[in-house]
């Protein structure tokens, strides 16, 4: 379990570094909550020097700064903190509040994150690929971005995922270049070797105490002749195990925002806003000079001396350029909006990873108590759908919740309060969506065609994921656990799997792609993450991936926000 008082320690720190806790109201607190004595006094001392400084910034916010930094999740949070640690004066705006929560720091809870408060809600266009269902995409509305409220997997990708992308033009992308960023950033809980980092800012583990259903699924897998591996990113290759996780030692979860953002905050020359939207980017001829920004106090205009670094997302940082003028200059003018540069990349190639809720297995007896400190998937398998591949494309992740979509529900009846879920994931889609502006006030949504399931081959081989996943849940391992299949629980043809896909099809919550790296004509950034046709505008975020990687896209963006800080510094 996590160690309660440790971890509202940390919570208070967290409230005080960001300036929204004084000093005596820490104390106040502390005493009263009697977590004095577990609190470091460096750690105290730091948290103290940064919430003055975080006041003191808001309280004198500048016309300009060297950086402007629009997002502060995985790669805004670590741009902006390397960034000031480097000198330069940064300004980091995040749309979305505080995430000192207990949804958040508690890893058994991020389900519950899904859907709410703090997720944008964004739902994909009704399509006829997934039966006219409007499909969720989660992403974080918060200060951590998705890594403060979705599970938390930490997974490279394949080694072919980065060369594939320097063989499309994106020069010092490959998996060389990627691999030494990654050791950077981790502090693995098995110590550093070729493949892995230990003593960086973000802690990686497994689960120390498997839930007794993950026991089950690496054993099922060994039966079905799955490779099983001890480091499932030493390095990412076929085979199942239990994941890697970005949990700290105490249990709590390792946000970016937490793990690279909170150390920097006490530099003057770093100023954190929430609760902040960019609303356009403005320009002189095609450079960018500023960001204009509405927050509770109303509008204001910054000027960037340097850049604008766009850090919002899969999907946000192509609807800040769009209603910049940066897109398709037809659907521009259609909206009102002034061309500044005709880039008709801007908001297609969007990816995501479709992962089924699922094939539902009920627990023989009664369900034991998922940890708090683990993430509630702690087991996957990641392999091949066809053995004539080369590599894995789809994965089998188990859910230790039982939940179906509305759909699976209607046709298969409701799922076992006592059960979980073997869920298929498609992990090299072909499918490709579109991101459009349906006005040109910045407060409306946009719409989202996603494409999940659109290709024959996506569909086909999401049916044959669907079907591996069945098998994994009937092998002997599963016996001391499993009391049936019961959805779909009966046998079903290729018809009826094919439409059990588009019923059970929900996102993974990876956007990816919409400002893609590369040097042809759908291409909006370069390999320097420098917007085509402008200057002083870079996207440094998941959004520039010109195909997804094989598997959660967390550690991906980490990866993004990192090379994307030494990139601009290089260039300074």
């Amino acid at each position: 379990m996590i160690e309660a008082r440790a971890e509202a320690a940390q919570q208070l720190l967290d409230r005080m570094a960001r300036g929204t806790l004084s000093r005596r109201g820490f104390m106040k607190l502390a005493a009263a909550m009697g977590i004095a004595a577990v609190l470091d006094p460096a750690q105290t001392q730091q948290a103290l020097a940064a919430g003055e400084t975080q006041r003191a910034n808001r309280q004198a916010i500048k016309d300009s700064y060297d950086y402007v930094i629009a997002g502060a999740g995985a790669a805004g949070c670590i741009v902006a903190a390397r960034l000031a640690e480097a000198g330069a004066e940064v300004l980091l705006v995040e749309s979305g509040g505080s995430d000192n929560l207990p949804q958040v720091t508690t890893p058994g809870l991020w389900f519950t994150n899904i859907g709410g408060p703090l997720d944008w809600k964004v739902k994909a266009a009704p399509s006829p690929y997934v039966n006219n269902r409007a499909v969720p995409v989660a992403m974080g509305h918060v200060l951590g971005g998705g890594t403060s409220i979705n599970a938390m997997l930490w997974v490279r990708g394949l080694k072919q995922d980065y060369d594939g992308w320097a063989e499309q033009g994106c020069d010092g992308w490959g998996f060389s270049d990627v691999l030494p960023i990654y050791k950077q950033l981790e502090d693995w809980e098995g110590g550093a070797n070729q493949w892995r980092g230990a003593g960086g800012p973000l802690h990686v583990c497994t689960t120390h105490s498997p839930h007794p259903t993950a026991t089950a699924f690496v054993g099922a897998a060994r039966q079905m002749g799955v490779p099983i591996l001890d480091d499932m990113n030493g390095p990412m290759r076929e085979g199942a195990g239990y994941v890697n996780m970005s949990i700290n030692r105490d249990g709590s979860r390792a946000s970016a925002a937490r793990a690279f953002l909170r150390p920097a905050l006490g530099r003057p020359n770093l100023t954190l806003l929430l609760n902040t939207d960019g609303v356009r980017l403005r320009f002189m001829g095609t450079r960018c000079t500023g960001i204009t920004l509405s927050d509770a106090d109303g509008v204001r205009n910054v000027r960037a001396r340097r850049e604008v670094i766009v850090t919002a997302g899969g999907i946000a940082s192509a609807k800040l350029l769009l209603l910049s003028g940066i897109g398709d200059s037809e659907d521009a003018r259609r909206h009102g909006i002034a061309p500044v540069v005709d880039l008709k990349g801007v908001g297609r190639n969007f990816q995501d990873h479709p992962l089924l809720f699922g094939v539902t297995l009920g627990y023989k007896g009664e369900f034991p108590p998922r940890s708090m400190t683990s993430n509630a998937v702690e087991a996957a398998a990641y392999v091949r759908s066809d053995s004539s591949l080369r590599d894995p494309d789809v994965a089998m992740v188990l859910q230790q919740v039982s939940v179906v979509t509305p759909e699976i529900r209607a046709a298969f009846g409701a799922p076992p309060e006592n059960g979980f879920v073997i869920s298929p994931a498609l992990v090299r889609p072909t499918s490709r969506g579109r991101f459009q502006l349906t006005s040109a006030d910045w407060r409306q949504p946009g719409q989202l065609d996603a494409g999940f399931l659109s290709t024959d081959h996506d569909l086909e081989t999401t049916v044959r994921c669907i079907e591996l996943c069945r098998e994994l849940g009937q092998q002997r391992a599963f016996d001391p656990v499993r009391a049936a299949e019961a959805i779909p629980g009966r046998s079903l043809d290729k018809a009826a799997l094919r439409d059990f896909a588009r019923n059970a099809t929900i996102s993974f919550g990876h956007p990816v792609g919409t400002c893609k790296m590369g040097v042809d004509a759908m291409a909006v950034v370069d390999p320097q993450l420098r917007v085509h046709g402008v200057e002083g505008l870079r996207v440094c975020d998941s959004s520039i991936m010109p195909s997804i990687v094989t598997g959660p896209t967390s550690a991906a963006s980490h990866m993004i926000g990192a090379r994307a800080a030494g990139m601009i510094l290089g260039a300074a």
